[in-house]
C-alpha cells in the first residue's frame, strides 16, 4: 500500500513538472508573438548601429588624423588596434554579465562608454589620446554585438535564431554606411571634430534609450535556465566554464575559421580598405569609401541569406564552408585586378561581403546547442577570437605595406599588396578550419498553447 502511494506521488509530482514545464513554454511562446520582440530587437539594434559607426569612422578620417597626430600607418593602426585589444579581452565577461543580469543592465552603461571615446576623438590632436579613445570605444562596443544576440534568442522562436545574426549586422551595415562616404562628404563640409562630437551626443542618447525601453530579463526565461540545469544560488564559476570551453575542440576550429573568414571586415572594411583601392586600384578617396561601403552592405545581405537558408534547410554547415571557399576566392581575385574597370571592382567587393556573410553561422551555431545559461559565454567566446586577430592584423597590414618606405611617402601599389596578402593566406587557413567544424541543426520548440 505504501508503495503504491508513493509510486502515485511520484507521478503526480512527475505530471505537475511536466505542466509546469509546459506553462512556461507556452509563455515563451505567447511572449515571443506580435511586433514587441521586434521592437525590443530595433532598440538594442540601435546601439550596433551607432557603436559600428564610432567603429568604422577612423578609417574614413585616417589621412586627416594621421595628419593632425603626424603619426605613419604602423603608429596609426597600432592606435586604432586599442579597439580590438579591449573588445576582445572583454568578451567572456560581458558573457557572464549578460548570462547573469540581463540585457538592459549591461548595454545601457557600456553606450556611454562608447560616448565618452567619441569625445576624446574630437577633442585631441595626439596618437596616443586617440589610441585611449579608441580603447574606450572598444570596452563599450564589446557589449553591442552580444546583447543584441543574447537579447534576440530569448524574444525570438528559434526558428528565427538563424537569421538573427544577419539582421544585427544589417544594422551595424547601416551604421558603417554612415561613417563611409556621408562621413566625407560631412567632414569636407564641417572639418572631422564636429561629426565626431554630434556622435558623442547620440551616444548619450541611445544610452538613455537602451534604460528606458528594455525590459528585465522575463522570468519564464530564468525559469527555462533552470529547465537546462541552471543553479541561481550556485553557478558554475566563470572560471570553471572557460576551462571547459577551452577543452571543446569544436568551438575551437568554429571560432578561428569565423576569426579568419571576417577579416574582410575587422581589417579591410574597418579600417584599410579606403587606403588599399585607393593605392592599388588609383581611385580617389570618395570613391575608395564607396566601394568599401559595398563590402558591408553584401556582408549584412549574405548574413540574412545564409541565415535564413540554414534554418529552411536546417543545416549550418554547408553553407558555412562554401561561403569560406568563396570569400577567399574572390579575394585572390581583388588583388589580381588592380587596373580591372570599376563596376568589376565594385562587383567583386560586394560579392566578398556577400560570401563573408556566412561567418555568422559561427554565432548561430554555437547558440544551436549551447545550454541557456551559459549562451552568451559561448557565443562570447566566439567572438573573442574572431575580435582578437585584429588586435595583431591591423597593425601588421600597415607595417607590412610600410616596410622600405620612408614615414613620409606613400607605399607603392606593390608594397600595399604585401599588407592585403596577409588577410588572404588567413581566410585560406579559415577555410580550412572551417572543414573541421560539427554541423549543428535549429533547436527544436516544444509546442503548447499558452493559458
Amino acid at each position: 500500500m505504501t508503495s503504491n502511494s508513493g509510486e502515485s506521488r511520484s507521478i503526480q509530482s512527475q505530471s505537475s513538472a511536466q505542466q509546469r514545464i509546459s506553462n512556461l513554454h507556452g509563455q515563451a511562446q505567447h511572449a515571443r508573438r506580435g511586433w514587441r520582440p521586434w521592437m525590443l530587437f530595433l532598440v538594442c539594434s540601435l546601439f550596433y548601429f551607432y557603436e559600428f559607426f564610432a567603429r568604422v569612422a577612423p578609417g574614413v578620417l585616417q589621412p586627416e588624423l594621421m595628419r593632425v597626430t603626424g603619426s605613419s600607418q604602423g603608429e596609426f593602426g597600432l592606435a586604432m588596434g586599442m579597439y580590438f585589444l579591449a573588445y576582445a579581452p572583454s568578451q567572456l565577461l560581458v558573457g557572464r554579465l549578460l548570462d547573469r543580469f540581463g540585457v538592459r543592465a549591461v548595454v545601457a552603461p557600456a553606450a556611454l562608454v562608447v560616448a565618452l571615446g567619441c569625445l576624446l576623438f574630437a577633442s585631441t590632436n595626439n596618437v596616443v589620446v586617440l589610441g585611449l579613445g579608441r580603447l574606450m570605444q572598444g570596452l563599450g562596443s564589446s557589449v553591442a554585438y552580444l546583447g543584441v544576440i543574447y537579447l534576440a534568442m530569448i524574444w525570438f522562436p528559434p526558428k528565427r535564431h538563424g537569421m538573427v545574426p544577419g539582421l544585427t549586422v544589417a544594422m551595424g551595415t547601416l551604421g558603417a554606411s554612415f561613417a563611409q562616404y556621408p562621413l566625407l562628404i560631412l567632414t569636407k563640409s564641417w572639418g572631422w571634430r564636429i561629426p565626431l562630437l554630434v556622435c558623442t551626443g547620440a551616444g548619450l542618447i541611445i544610452a538613455l534609450m537602451l534604460w528606458k525601453l528594455l525590459p528585465k530579463r522575463p522570468n519564464w526565461f530564468v525559469e527555462l535556465m533552470r529547465e537546462d540545469g541552471f543553479d541561481p544560488k550556485s553557478p558554475q564559476p566563470l572560471a570553471s566554464l572557460i576551462k571547459e570551453i577551452m577543452r571543446d575542440r569544436n568551438i575551437w576550429c568554429l571560432s578561428l575559421a569565423a576569426a579568419g573568414l571576417y577579416l574582410p571586415i575587422s581589417v579591410i572594411g574597418d579600417l584599410w580598405g579606403v587606403t588599399f583601392l585607393h593605392i592599388h586600384s588609383g581611385l580617389s578617396t570618395g570613391l575608395s569609401s564607396l566601394l568599401t561601403t559595398l563590402i558591408f552592405i553584401g556582408f549584412a545581405a549574405g548574413g540574412i541569406a545564409t541565415g535564413h537558408l540554414s534554418d529552411r534547410l536546417k543545416r549550418r554547415k554547408i553553407l558555412f564552408i562554401t561561403g569560406a571557399i568563396l570569400s577567399s576566392v574572390i579575394a585572390v581575385a581583388i588583388a589580381l585586378t588592380n587596373s580591372a574597370p570599376l563596376w568589376l571592382t565594385a562587383m567583386l567587393m560586394i560579392a566578398l561581403g556577400l560570401t563573408t556573410g556566412s561567418q555568422l553561422l559561427a554565432f548561430v551555431m554555437t547558440a544551436d546547442v549551447a545550454k541557456r545559461h551559459n549562451r552568451a559565454v559561448k557565443l562570447a567566446f566566439v567572438n573573442f577570437v574572431v575580435m582578437v586577430l585584429p588586435v595583431f592584423i591591423q597593425p601588421a597590414v600597415g607595417f607590412l605595406a610600410q616596410v622600405g618606405v620612408a614615414k613620409s611617402l606613400v607605399p607603392s601599389p606593390g608594397q600595399e599588396l604585401q599588407g592585403y596578402g596577409l588577410v588572404v593566406v588567413l581566410m585560406f587557413i579559415s577555410t580550412g578550419l572551417s572543414l573541421c567544424v560539427k554541423d549543428t541543426k535549429p533547436r527544436k520548440e516544444k509546442f503548447v498553447m499558452a493559458h
